[in-house]
């Protein structure tokens, strides 16, 4: 074999380990941080868990409806779609979850649910999957009926009219225009609801903290998952089938298995066969070479992508974390303030009243220790004086008998 041959085989070779070991190490990553803090409320902490909860279970029924038009399909631009809707949508229901206040987490949530409703029903997705259009969109109005029916839970009901007026209106008005699922943010118009509503609340630290480790922990398992998707999708959009790659190696060793006992009854016919090998794995090898290197190309932009997405979601939580310890901090302060000035208020209150009740004590005390000293002295005088009048009364009956 000629040293170009081995040297675009040896290419080939560690582009294809190059792209397995990218989807072998995705499932390596893993971030965690422990971090135990004061919770929110229990109805909030409820709202939040329950959210989270939904979120996953909404990136796993969206992961089974997609692998199902997958499998039922060889058409290539389906199955690419298939796999743009798992990562558009475990991508945006997890921002939406992941929120810091727990009921604009689960109005956000409830509301890309129904817009992907409407996506798929009467929008720009309603013919993505052909024949099997339908199973998306069975899919996406369950998951909007699932998110209508956590609010109802979870939310007063005064508070659970307005957020749907408010889910109905966002929804009719931003409409999603493919799969990648970038939404307006809902968050303004949320807020502006809750400043009619109510006073603005203030979160503490430690609870900002501990939900830095929840969304840690959401990325770390989520990741791996989208990371596997976007490379099949890329893998599928260059056109390569990962057994064109093993069918060719596979042939290539038996032809040379072939050549090797060949060569050793017919020489000259197996060099000529070996030439003829040689032109055509040039030829396979220019093939797999070029398109191996766009797949791994758009691997390199999908991996900058990501890391991109961590470094922003990293500046927000530090982001996040100052400002609640700020916020902490001016609310100790504020609290110290009003304890001191409670004590001042109750030190005023009590003085008087508690010198005239100490007055009380110390007069009863001296009391007490007025009638105890006359006790003590008067018992043994009375009871002298009284046994020496009895002496008298008898010495003197006995006189008056003599």
């Amino acid at each position: 074999m000629s040293p170009t041959v081995f040297h675009r085989f040896q290419r080939v070779c560690a582009a294809a380990l190059g792209a397995v070991s990218t989807l072998a190490l995705g499932g390596c990553i893993s971030l965690t941080l422990d971090v135990s803090g004061e919770k929110l409320p229990p109805e909030q902490q409820r709202a939040r868990i329950e959210t989270r909860q939904y979120a996953a279970d909404f990136i796993e029924r969206v992961a089974r409806a997609a692998d199902l038009i997958a499998d039922g399909t060889e058409d290539t631009s389906v199955r690419a779609n298939a796999l743009r809707w798992k990562i558009g949508a475990s991508t945006a229901s997890r921002r939406a979850a992941y929120r810091s206040e727990p009921e604009l987490a689960l109005v956000d949530t409830w509301a890309f649910a129904v817009q992907m409703e409407y996506f798929f029903a009467e929008g720009a997705g309603r013919a993505l999957f052909g024949s099997q259009q339908q199973v998306a969109l069975d899919t996406a109005r369950a998951l909007a009926r699932d998110a209508d029916a956590l609010a109802v839970r979870r939310l007063d009901p005064a508070v659970l009219a307005d957020n749907r007026q408010l889910v109905s209106d966002y929804a009719a008005r931003e409409r999603l225009s493919d799969l990648s699922f970038e939404r307006a943010p809902i968050a303004p118009s949320w807020r502006e609801a809750v400043a009619r509503r109510l006073a603005k609340s203030v979160s503490v630290a430690p609870e900002a903290l501990a939900d830095a480790s929840d969304r840690l922990d959401i990325y770390g398992r989520r990741i791996p998952d989208e990371l596997r998707w976007r490379a099949e999708l890329a893998i599928l959009e260059s056109g390569i089938r990962p057994a064109d790659l093993s069918h060719a190696l596979k042939r290539f060793e038996e032809e040379l298995a072939k050549l090797s006992a060949l060569a050793q009854t017919q020489p000259e016919l197996a060099m000529q066969r070996l030439a003829a090998l040689q032109a055509e794995m040039t030829r396979a090898f220019d093939s797999f070479d070029r398109r191996w290197g766009q797949t791994l190309a758009m691997l390199q932009v999908e991996r900058a992508t990501l890391v991109k997405d961590l470094e922003a979601m990293r500046v927000a939580m530090d982001a996040t974390i100052q400002r609640e310890r700020n916020a902490l901090y001016a609310a100790i302060s504020a609290e110290r303030a009003a304890l001191a000035a409670d004590a001042t208020r109750i030190g005023k209150e009590l003085g008087p009243l508690l010198m005239d009740k100490l007055g009380e004590v110390v007069n009863e005390a001296l009391l007490l220790l007025c009638l105890l000293v006359l006790l003590l002295i008067g018992l043994p005088f009375l009871s002298g004086f009284i046994a020496g009048r009895m002496l008298t009364r008898r010495s003197q009956a006995a006189g008056t008998n003599h």
